[in-house]
């Protein structure tokens, strides 16, 4: 039997853009985003959900490299294509016809683009959370892996582009659903069954486990930001974030900029996992 989403690979999400979708994403079927913050597991639920069935190709933040390095040209959508990964190559595996993408995005590389980001998935659009104190202090510890400032920008949390993006998708009513990484982690044996149905996919138990990658470079920032990715690219299968409910791990990052915003963040963190879309343990 051919893979599905719900019977069919062309579903497209309830919500106000039920047109296939346009521009440079328009060649692929389905269309599954993932957006969140930095550091709220996109990575490893993107990974998982690339191993469904309908889904052979990987696009890694599109917009990384217009961000952080300038001069992506006017359409950077189209240009981070030819750096898709390809899982039936890096698997070796040759056989179905899939032909669905799943893109991953940082909601602050792509800003303003959002928006037409949006528009360009064919399935409910999914947000990854975690507690931002927890997220902002595992960016701080990895940008001091690579040597650079543990501080950051208070965009670079992400939180605030990921405010818009939410707000955007509900005023337009967009299909989408919220998930709390932390709670998926640990238990993804329940939950990830339950995400695929909001996403009208069929599940699989290859979405629980999956072989480790060698040698596929995440995005298009080369060696620069390569240690952010060792661990998914090793990894097997969802292992539980490293989330402290209390002591110094909950504490507020030594960094004034943040430390202030990290109230607003939090509220927005808990107003999404209030929300009905959201999918937590307890629902």
């Amino acid at each position: 039997m051919a893979p599905s989403a719900r019977g069919t690979a062309g579903a497209r999400r309830p919500g106000a853009h039920d047109a296939p979708a346009a521009g440079p994403l328009a060649r692929f079927d389905p269309v599954l985003l993932v957006l969140s913050p930095p550091r709220c597991a996109s990575t490893v639920l993107a990974r998982a959900l690339w191993n469904h069935a309908l889904f052979r190709w990987y696009l890694h933040e599109p917009y990384d490299r217009g961000y952080h390095h300038g001069g992506d040209g006017p359409d950077p959508l189209r240009a981070a294509l030819a750096a898709r990964l390809d899982r039936q190559r890096l698997a070796h595996d040759v056989s179905g016809h899939a032909n669905g993408l799943v893109v991953k995005e940082m909601t602050f590389q792509a800003g303003p683009r959002l928006p037409e980001l949006i528009a360009a998935a064919t399935l409910p659009v999914v947000f990854t959370v975690r507690d931002p104190r927890q997220a902002v202090r595992s960016r701080m510890r990895q940008r001091a892996r690579g040597g650079a400032r543990p501080g950051f920008p208070p965009r670079e949390a992400g939180w605030d582009d990921l405010d818009r993006a939410w707000r955007h998708v509900r005023a337009e009513r967009i299909a989408h659903v919220i998930v709390d990484m932390t709670g998926l982690s640990r238990d993804p044996a329940t939950l990830v069954p339950r995400l695929c149905a909001r996403l009208g996919l069929d599940f699989s138990e290859r979405l629980l486990s999956w072989p480790a990658i060698t040698g596929a470079p995440l995005g298009r920032l080369g060696d620069e930001q390569a240690h952010w990715y060792e661990r998914v690219l090793a990894s097997r299968g969802f292992e539980p974030l490293d989330d402290a409910a209390t002591g110094p791990e909950a504490d507020p990052p030594d960094d004034a900029g943040l430390e202030r915003r990290l109230g607003d963040w939090t509220a927005l963190y808990r107003e999404m996992l209030a929300a009905p879309e959201s999918l937590v343990p307890s629902r």
